[in-house]
């Protein structure tokens, strides 16, 4: 078998899983196949048994079925993490979905259930920290005299040249070799 065939083969199963293969059973078997093939690969063979173990994981992920706190915790997250509304609101969604997160961690039945629940407060953890203060950075911002000094600046006159001169005939105008 050449690395070609081998790698055709593999996108072929990855692309399948979740659409024509749905049982990990399946999925197992498949992955067993290719790795049968996969001996006789005639170079890269190292590559093949990264990419083969990567698939290992995948069968093995397919094989455990998501815990319910996982579950519920994934859609908090999804949930918490949108980027709708005003940076006061993106955050206090965040807070508040990292606080709903922690309620389903402690009721998790198993450590392992809750630190993987309480993983999923990171994402929100740092759209929190992003937002915290942006509202009032902003509003420092738009009255700081020496970054937005509102009534001392103001258009120019007309200078000589512009339109407003040159229409009203009072500045030079353009001959028609300019244009």
């Amino acid at each position: 078998m050449e690395y070609a065939e081998f790698d055709a083969a593999r996108r072929r199963i990855i692309q399948s899983w979740g659409n024509d293969i749905t049982d990990p059973e399946q999925l197992a078997a498949a992955v067993a196949d290719l790795r049968e093939q996969a001996t006789s690969l005639t170079s890269g063979s190292d590559r093949a048994m990264r990419y083969l173990t990567a698939m290992d994981e995948l069968v093995a992920e397919a094989s455990e079925p998501e815990s319910e706190y996982i579950r519920r915790a994934s859609d908090v997250m999804m949930r918490s993490s949108g980027p709708e509304g005003t940076p006061a609101e993106q955050r206090a969604r965040a807070e508040a979905g990292m606080a709903e997160i922690a309620q389903i961690a402690a009721e998790a039945p198993t450590a392992g259930e809750r630190d993987a629940v309480l993983e999923m407060n990171e994402p929100l953890a740092v759209i929190a920290a992003t937002h915290r203060g942006v509202d009032d950075q902003a509003a420092r911002f738009a009255v700081d005299p020496a970054v937005a000094p509102a009534g001392r600046i103001s258009a120019p006159k007309s200078a000589p040249g512009s339109r407003s001169t040159a229409a009203s005939g009072t500045g030079p105008k353009a001959s028609s070799r300019d244009l």
